[in-house]
């Protein structure tokens, strides 16, 4: 079963972008050393896919993407300055590969709608039934991308609406409609 957080953020839903690394380790990275890529890619392969299948619709596609952030990693690995910073970066580097996949035109099956709805004063408590939920990824396949990518990233990531919002390069307002029809579906779906 899939923990979401609540209002707080608690340590049992650590995505494992928090495993210690070793500096060294980096650093050899770094220089290129396959040894040293490895031991980051065994350390931080699962962390990257837990995200991914959480944001993407099917599985082999969040296998497609892992394996492109950890190209993109190696490639870009020397732009880390801070080697304690590389759990961070790195997972900054796998929501953007999402967000790029799902930005192409091709991808996106959906209508741009910035109507308000009523909004809630506790968005989060809106969604707090999903903790409960035994089957996620079922229930979460009723849901099209863009609504998958917002109720993951603002419910278990901790994104607030203004920066799914800017993520989106739509009103805060269109955010918070969206989560609330994309909840709406959960909810007819987890009763039927």
């Amino acid at each position: 079963m899939l923990l979401l957080r609540t209002r707080k953020r608690t340590k049992a839903l650590s995505t494992g972008f928090g495993s210690e690394i070793s500096p060294d380790t980096i650093r050899a990275a770094q220089e290129g050393r396959r040894d040293a890529q490895r031991v980051i890619f065994e350390v931080f392969q699962r962390p990257v896919l837990t995200l991914l299948r959480g944001l993407c619709r099917e599985p082999e596609l969040a296998r497609d993407l892992a394996q492109d952030v950890f190209v993109q990693a190696f490639a870009k690995l020397n732009q880390l300055r801070e080697t304690s910073a590389f759990g961070g970066w790195l997972k900054q580097l796998t929501l953007n590969t999402a967000f790029a996949y799902f930005r192409r035109p091709t991808n996106q099956n959906h209508s741009i709608e910035d109507e308000a709805e009523s909004e809630s004063d506790d968005w989060h408590s809106q969604a707090d039934w999903l903790s409960r939920v035994d089957d996620i990824e079922a229930l979460f396949s009723v849901l099209n991308d863009e609504e998958r990518l917002i109720v993951w990233l603002f419910v278990v990531e901790d994104y607030t609406h203004q920066e799914l919002a800017e993520q989106f390069a739509i009103s805060a307002t269109a955010v918070r409609q969206r989560y609330h029809r994309a909840l709406q579906k959960l909810k007819d779906r987890s009763q039927s």
